[in-house]
């Protein structure tokens, strides 16, 4: 029995759609709100009922419309001569922690209760939720193989990478993919807790829309931190070296696993554990150093690796924030080691690279 199903999905018209869809707000710089119909605008408005009822536009206009019956989807992005092959359909809950579907990181409460309630106002799930399983050489043929046919959507998006849709409706292609998908014995949620843990508290019976790509494929970058404290740099330099060493960094260093990356007053700086953790680096940096110079929770920001040191550097000299810290990224065998085990990792210590946009394939998560 596959723990991925077909659905009905919901798409954009092919001419409308790389109008309407867009990557995450991360990947844009300096978004505005503006007054067009699309789903940048739909999930960065902080009033529901405003998505709502660009989310009505997008349906009773015709540019998003509902699949007639249940399909398999398939999903490729094309980045650095690189390819992810998705699959994208829908899951019980009811496995979810039962050693068939499995997360990796810790949640924040608010976040969960914002997700909860724009999922049920909507009655729509945007885009779909980030996840893997194990794969091999041989089994990663037979994907590549099942793709080798033209898509329904291809085009380049403001993450400058390539998106394609498939609908799967030949029946030797479901035939391939369902045979495929009876193989896949357990799923990892890799981005997409928060959405997952509020569907769970809705108390409702949802089936989460899901894509799983072969862990060999996912890319993980650098989820980095910028931080207002009020104490003195000085008192700062004194909290870390009582477990770190710290140095000014080299010009372009490249960070290693067990070493963190501070700015301030313009200056980089290598800090490295005075002693060997098997802890992640993620951790050791909120244990030895957050949770000792920020007071107040709210006094800290996560910035995607995808934007570079430049964008840490920016925050910092901009005074909004006065402290910034690079990681080394977290790397797959890690999120699946503590996903088989049934740790979690603190808040934001992956981001996913690339993902699907949101808008090219939703679907309605209570029938």
């Amino acid at each position: 029995m596959s723990l991925i199903k077909p659905f009905s999905g919901i798409r954009p018209k092919k001419r409308f759609a790389k109008e309407v869809t867009s990557p995450n707000v991360s990947y844009i710089d300096n978004y505005k709100p503006n007054k067009k119909l699309n789903f940048l605008n739909l999930l960065n408005t902080s009033k529901i009922n405003k998505s709502k009822k660009i989310l009505k536009s997008l349906k009773d206009k015709g540019i998003i419309q509902q699949d007639t019956s249940n399909h398999f989807y398939l999903y490729r992005i094309t980045y650095n001569n690189k390819k992810l092959l998705g699959i994208v359909g829908k899951i019980n809950l009811d496995n979810y922690d039962d050693k068939k579907i499995l997360g990796h990181e810790e949640t924040f409460v608010e976040r969960i209760k914002k997700r909860k309630e724009q999922l049920l106002k909507f009655n729509s799930q945007i885009s779909p939720i980030y996840t893997t399983y194990n794969s091999t050489p041989s089994s990663l043929k037979k994907l590549k193989n099942i793709f080798r046919f033209k898509s329904d959507y291809n085009f380049k998006s403001k993450d400058k990478c390539r998106h394609e849709l498939w609908v799967v409706n030949n029946l030797n292609k479901v035939r391939l993919l369902k045979n495929y998908l009876k193989n896949i014995k357990k799923i990892y949620i890799c981005d997409g807790h928060h959405r997952i843990q509020a569907m769970l508290k809705s108390k409702k019976k949802i089936a989460p829309m899901i894509i799983a790509f072969p862990d060999n494929q996912v890319n993980i970058l650098d989820y980095n931190r910028v931080v207002k404290t009020n104490l003195k740099f000085e008192k700062i330099k004194e909290i870390i070296s009582k477990n770190f060493s710290l140095k000014i960094s080299k010009i372009n260093k490249k960070l290693k696993n067990n070493q963190i990356e501070m700015y301030a007053n313009k200056k980089w700086y290598t800090i490295k554990p005075l002693k060997q953790s098997k802890e992640l680096d993620v951790t050791i940096l909120r244990k030895l150093i957050l949770d000792k110079i920020l007071k107040n929770k709210k006094n800290i920001d996560f910035v995607s690796g995808f934007k570079g040191k430049k964008a840490l550097e920016n925050f910092v000299n901009s005074k909004k924030y006065n402290l910034a810290f690079r990681l080394y990224p977290t790397n797959i065998s890690q999120v699946l080691s503590f996903a088989k085990k049934k740790k979690y990792m603190p808040q934001k210590s992956t981001w996913f690279h690339p993902k699907p946009l949101d808008g090219l394939i939703s679907s309605r998560i209570i029938s």
